[in-house]
């Protein structure tokens, strides 16, 4: 007989002082944890595991989050100025309508994650993972998608002036109604 424990996947609440105290303690593993509105500017989290996590609409300013794990975590509507997600992981993650400005996810697996309307100008996106994403509405106004991989996304409507894209893969993306004002195209694979 296979049993299940009920228990298993349920959501945890914890305050900022309690994940910090925990991480200092050497806790990696915060799977499925709710933090939604938390203040967390400043702080260090990289190589933690938010697999799953409500972090909706919470304040990771300046924040560190190198080879985190925030799959199919909820970051709507969060603050995420000049946040650092160097080499994390945000598979399927929800990013929709969140402040990204001046934030680095340079080599980032963002496959299939969703940042609808999220605003993101000067964002670096270097040899970032974005195959299937959608970036409908977003702005990502001087932007920094060298060498991405956007192939199969969703672009519309989505504002790249004064981006760079030299060497990002735009293969099979959809770009319907995006702006690309003084945007050198030279270096960049577009193929349907």
């Amino acid at each position: 007989m296979f049993y299940i424990n009920p228990h298993q996947h349920r959501t945890k609440t914890i305050d900022a002082s309690e994940l910090l105290k925990l991480y200092g303690l050497g806790k990696r593993n915060f799977s499925r944890v709710n933090l939604k509105q938390t203040d967390l500017r400043e702080v260090n989290l990289s190589e933690v595991k938010l697999w799953r996590a409500n972090l909706t609409k919470v304040n990771l300013s300046h924040s560190m989050l190198r080879k985190t794990d925030l799959s199919e975590a909820d970051l709507m509507r969060a603050t995420l100025w000049r946040t650092d997600f160097q080499q994390a992981c945000l598979v399927e993650a929800q990013i929709s309508q969140a402040m990204l400005i001046g934030a680095s996810f340079s080599q980032a697996i963002l496959r299939k994650s969703i940042f609808q309307g999220a605003d993101m100008r000067l964002v670096c996106l270097e040899d970032a993972d974005l195959r299937g994403a959608d970036l409908s509405g977003a702005n990502l106004s001087y932007s920094n998608l060298r060498g991405a991989d956007l192939t199969g996304a969703n672009l519309s409507n989505t504002i790249l002036t004064g981006s760079s894209l030299n060497q990002a893969n735009f293969s099979d993306t959809n770009l319907k109604g995006t702006i690309l004002d003084g945007v050198d195209l030279s270096q960049t694979v577009l193929t349907e």
